[in-house]
This record gives C-alpha cells, structure tokens and sequence, in this order.
C-alpha cells in the first residue's frame, strides 16, 4: 500500500494585497511585450509564496487540518489532572506558534512530549508530533518533517485508521509536497496521484464534505505546480483548473486563493502560448482582486531610470497607464 511505501523508503533512504499589481503588470506585459513575460516569473513566486490560502500560510494555522483531525483522537476517557496538564502544555506550544516564537515553541513541545511519553498516552505523543511536524514544515525544515510525518502515519495506521482517512491523506499531501521540494519527482508524483484518488472517491459518496473538498483543492493546486515546474504546462492546466472550480465552490469566486489560482491558469495558458486565453483569465484576476498598489511597477520604472533604459522606462509608464484606468 502506498503508505507503507513511503514509511519503508524513508528509514531506507532518509532525507497590501500586493499580487493584484502584479496581476496587472502581467496583463500589461501580455498585450504589449508577450516574449518578455518570462522576466515577471520571479514576481511569480514571491506572489504564490505568500498568497496560498490553502497552504495554510502563517504558523497560527499550519495544523487547521491535520491537526484537527488528530485532535478529535485526543480526547482521554478519563479526564487526569496529569492529562489536563499535557494539555496545557500543547496549548502553550500552539499559542508560542502562533506569535512565531519557534524555538520557545519547540522547547515546550519536546516537554509535551516527555509528558505523554511518562503518561503513556498514545494520542497524546501522536498529536505532538503532529504539531512538531507541521512546525518543522512551516520552517522548510524538510528532512525532520519528513521524519516526524511518517511516525505520525505509522501511529495512525498501527491505531486501526484506515489509509483513507483525511488525517492520513492531508499527511500524505504533505509529505509528497516534501519530496517535490527535495527533488524527489517520481515519490511526489505517486504521492499526489494516491491522495487525488482517495480523495475522489470520498466526493462519490459526499459530493458536498467541505474537508475533502479543502484537501481536494490543496491536492491538486500543488500537485499542478509541481507540473508547471517541470513545463508539463498541458497537464499542469488541467490540474489547475480543476483546483480553481474547486476553490470558487469552497471560497467563492473572488476570494484570494481564486484570484491566485486565476493568475496560475494565466501563466500556464501563457506558456502554451494560448495568449487571448491568459490575458483573459489575468483580466479577470484584476477584476477581482483589490487594486490598490502599483508596487512592482512603479519599482520597475525606477530601476529603468536608473540603468538609463528608455525603452523599459516607456513600457513602465504603459503599465501605470494601464492599472490607473482599470481601477478608476
């Protein structure tokens, strides 16, 4: 089975709203200069750094998911002031998470676990290696999140949980989101293909499980990332845009993950050269989105100044032409 898989190849071979003026800028760029887009792509990854809503993007929210589910295991028959003590210190943990305190965090987390290890409290130890792995995840420390991923997987599945619950495909998600960070394509690829099958067949029985939709669209967002990546553009758009119908029936059509995702089908209709269909979708993105700042541009055309670049310079002033008359 694919879990077990994974468990037995890791111990084996252990290893401002600032993206709408980035949106018009590749609008600009597409109707006036369509061989140059590729200078906007590290635009591109500072935008979907910090603007995927289902990456769960801040520390205060790496274990909405994982976590939860996890923590509805973690619910002792018989409430002991030792278990109400291990509870405490998990919360402490959280919150230290939260206010970005990691090293604090870590150091009140390993004390969690020396609690539920004295207590011998299976849950218990399985939720705080949840937490430490989502926080090892959210630092890009991907060899320990590996790591404790896979003690969680194998905590799960040695309980009784069956390898398609959402617990263990949100992990799998993560883990196959590791090995496409570390370079490992073929473990990434079989990893996202495993959950994007059980998580279809979870939508066959319950079309409308706004958890299996979530992991759905988290699935295959990054799934076709790691396709884009590759310049697998045909499949990669197939994917993205079975991500964007999912995100508008989950977060609505003009929630940001959806303009994200708008701008991603934009970019890959782009490098199919399919261009009336990605200004298309990067139009609709402004649209959408708050304009508010012309940051990147206006960035841009002080640099043009600067290297005395008149033709950059006239194309700069293009681009705030044209963001001023789509947000007056």
């Amino acid at each position: 089975m694919y879990y077990q898989n994974i468990i037995i190849n890791t111990f084996k071979h252990f290893q401002g709203f600032t993206k709408s003026s980035y949106i018009v800028t590749n609008i600009c760029l597409l109707n006036l200069k369509k061989n140059k887009f590729i200078t906007y792509l590290p635009q591109i990854n500072k935008i979907k750094e910090h603007y995927r809503t289902y990456e769960l993007k801040s520390s205060s929210q790496i274990f909405i998911i994982s976590g939860s589910f996890l923590f509805n295991l973690f619910k002792p028959e018989k409430e002991k002031d030792e278990v109400e003590e291990l509870t405490m210190t998990i919360k402490r943990s959280i919150l230290l998470i939260q206010k970005e305190e990691f090293l604090k965090a870590e150091q009140m987390l390993h004390i969690a676990l020396r609690q539920a290890q004295t207590l011998q409290h299976y849950d218990g130890i399985t939720y705080v290696y949840d937490v430490m792995a989502n926080l090892a995840y959210d630092l890009n420390d991907f060899k320990k999140a590996e790591k404790l991923f896979i003690s969680v997987l194998k905590r799960l599945i040695a309980k009784g949980i069956p390898e398609d619950d959402l617990a263990v495909i949100h992990i799998s998600i993560k883990i196959a989101d590791i090995y496409d960070k570390i370079g490992n394509v073929e473990k990434a690829e079989n990893g996202y293909k495993f959950c994007l099958e059980n998580l279809q067949n979870h939508l066959a029985k319950d079309s409308e499980n706004q958890d299996v939709l979530q992991l759905l669209g988290l699935n295959l967002e990054k799934y076709a990332s790691m396709l884009f990546s590759r310049a697998q553009y045909t499949d990669a758009l197939k994917y993205f845009i079975q991500a964007y119908d999912v995100s508008i029936k989950v977060n609505g059509e003009d929630s940001e993950q959806t303009v994200v995702l708008l701008n991603d089908l934009g970019s890959a209709n782009y490098m199919l050269q399919k261009y009336d269909k990605a200004i298309e979708y990067l139009t609709k993105a402004a649209e959408l989105g708050n304009i508010n700042t012309y940051t990147h541009i206006i960035e841009g055309e002080r640099l043009a100044k600067d290297g005395n670049n008149e033709e950059s310079m006239i194309e700069a002033k293009k681009c705030l032409e044209k963001i001023k008359s789509l947000i007056s």
